[in-house]
């Protein structure tokens, strides 16, 4: 992979509804034409029943999911393992997070665990699994929730969410890059 590792990028203009299927191997290429890692960014509803839900711990607390519209981006990473699959799940929430706090002011927006909240309001939703052959990421982040259901949306900061995508999705990308980068010039000790 070395320094011509390039991961791809697609804003989908058209919605799109995330489902389990958006979680299963080479979605992206089926769906897109999309070779390799990458990193598809689209709007849509969630629809996930509760028996789907990836992390079983979350499933059994009920927590609601948001139904509403979300900016979904959805990471296929080829021949990873969980572990790393959630080390980088927790790299795209960190340039979520960054990204957000560098468009609001005056709200203070927290992460915990693997969501992001503005009080008890949850802003996000993730999760990560694997495939036979890749671990998937997806994150969620809500636009246009029901005030009255646990969630706030990107709309209540005046955030574009197109905009949000290209950014955050940008942002991953170079530090994967840089992170393949580093595995080829850095001298082991010996």
């Amino acid at each position: 992979m070395g320094n011509n590792y390039r991961m791809a990028f697609m804003f989908v203009p058209k919605p799109q509804e995330m489902n389990l299927d958006v979680m299963r191997s080479h979605w992206a290429l089926i769906h897109f034409d999309i070779r390799g890692d990458s990193i598809v960014a689209f709007i849509g509803t969630l629809n996930i029943d509760s028996d789907q839900q990836l992390d079983i711990l979350e499933a059994k607390r009920k927590l609601p999911l948001p139904d509403c519209e979300m900016l979904n981006l959805v990471v296929e990473h080829f021949g990873d393992d969980l572990e790393k699959g959630i080390l980088r799940q927790n790299i795209l929430l960190n340039i979520a997070f960054e990204k957000i706090l560098h468009r609001i002011k005056d709200v203070q927006i927290m992460r915990w665990g693997e969501d992001l909240y503005e009080g008890n309001k949850r802003l996000t939703v993730s999760s990560v699994s694997t495939t036979f052959v890749s671990v998937k990421i997806h994150l969620g982040i809500c636009i246009n929730p029901e005030l009255d259901n646990g969630f706030v949306g990107l709309t209540k900061y005046g955030i574009d969410p197109v905009e949000l995508a290209e950014v955050i999705c940008n942002q991953y990308r170079a530090d994967m890059r840089r992170l393949k980068e580093k595995c080829w010039h850095i001298k082991p000790v010996i």
